[in-house]
């Protein structure tokens, strides 16, 4: 006869908290889903999953194994996760070469292309860079279709959802977290995670725990869909971009959408969507490119901007982060596995800098 596994309230339901509900629900946890039904900035990602970016050596791991927890999870599960590579060309003159000779000390596959390898690799770029760098591991997913399909096969798996209830409290009995309070009453559980994005730090402050997190406004811009253009995501002075299956062009409003540390919007709607066409238009000539949507996320990003992963309290975890779609699968792996089983020599050495109790409280 088996045994229930221990009950898990999943607070958040963007692709950290979808990723982590799969995961714990497969490793047999019973979870239940609440879905405040706040916009969510995975609505809004644009979709790069890569190890390129990054702030440091502990950083570039975390990632690069993100990259490897994707595949993982395809394996498990149908997703729309394509693995089509990035031409990156952001940097040029000495600056490039650091960017190339730092990736591949830390043994980031790479290849240099020159003008010539660009034009064949992408036709359309009407002006080809004198060189690129070419990460073939790289992939672009639809963040919200991934997302749903996380959800999805957590419920399918037996996952339960409470959808446009606010955790108004967390419940605690002897020192342990064990619930939360919402408009509709108490619901209690074993665990608690908290990965509600921008939400997230509300929700310590119930149980006494610090988060400080900056304000990080992002916008992306989607084209009128056009004939295909590209194969790659593409990273350059002007900007990332990407093609989507359906021929809309999606590019980030900030030029350096990585690394962007603008804390307020400072332009108009209309001013931000003609610079970013002025872009389009120089990556890829005119060919009657127009704009058809805005959409404005918050990003969720701590302090120093690093994740926020691992235990609060007892009975209460939290998993907070940016870039959420690069790192979501693994996430989801790496909470479920800390939740049930408890810190492993992996997911210790991987987390080991990303820990909430680094804020204090």
């Amino acid at each position: 006869m088996s045994v229930a596994g221990p009950s898990v309230i999943v607070v958040g339901a963007g692709i950290i908290g979808a990723a982590a509900a799969d995961a714990l629900q497969s490793a047999g946890a019973r979870v239940i889903v609440v879905d405040s039904g706040a916009a969510s900035a995975t609505a809004a990602s644009f979709g790069w999953i890569n190890a390129s970016f990054h702030h440091d050596t502990a950083h570039f791991r975390l990632r690069h194994e993100g990259l490897a927890a994707w595949h993982r999870l395809q394996a498990r599960l149908e997703l729309p996760v394509v693995w089509q590579g990035t031409l990156c060309w952001e940097e040029t003159g000495a600056a490039f070469d650091a960017e190339r000779d730092r990736l591949s000390a830390l043994g980031y596959d790479l290849h240099e292309v020159d003008r010539d390898a660009f034009a064949a690799l992408e036709p359309h770029v009407a002006t080809p860079p004198e060189r690129a760098l070419h990460f073939q591991q790289e992939a672009a997913a639809d963040s919200t279709a991934v997302n749903e399909r996380l959800l999805q096969s957590a419920v399918d798996a037996g996952a339960q959802r409470l959808r446009g209830l606010k955790v108004l409290g967390l419940v605690e009995q002897g020192g342990r977290i064990t619930g939360i309070r919402t408009e509709a009453g108490i619901t209690t559980a074993d665990h608690v995670l908290i990965a509600a994005g921008t939400g997230s730090a509300g929700l310590m402050a119930y149980a006494g725990a610090p988060l400080p997190m900056v304000r990080r406004p992002a916008l992306v811009l989607r084209s009128r869909p056009v004939a295909p253009l590209l194969r790659h995501i593409l990273v350059s002075e002007f900007g990332e971009l990407r093609q989507l299956p359906d021929g809309t062009l999606l590019m980030p409003a900030a030029v350096d959408h990585q690394g962007d540390t603008s804390e307020v919007l400072t332009s108009s709607l209309e001013d931000t969507a003609a610079d970013v066409l002025v872009r389009l238009r120089a990556l890829l000539g005119d060919k009657g490119l127009d704009w058809q949507e805005l959409t404005l996320a918050h990003r969720p990003v701590p302090q120093d901007g690093l994740p926020v992963i691992g235990a609060v309290r007892e009975g209460l975890h939290v998993a907070c982060m940016h870039s959420g779609i690069t790192l979501g699968a693994l996430a989801g792996e790496l909470v479920a596995q800390e939740m049930l089983e408890g810190v492993s020599n992996t997911s210790g050495a991987l987390l080991a800098p990303y820990r909430p109790a680094r804020f204090g409280g």
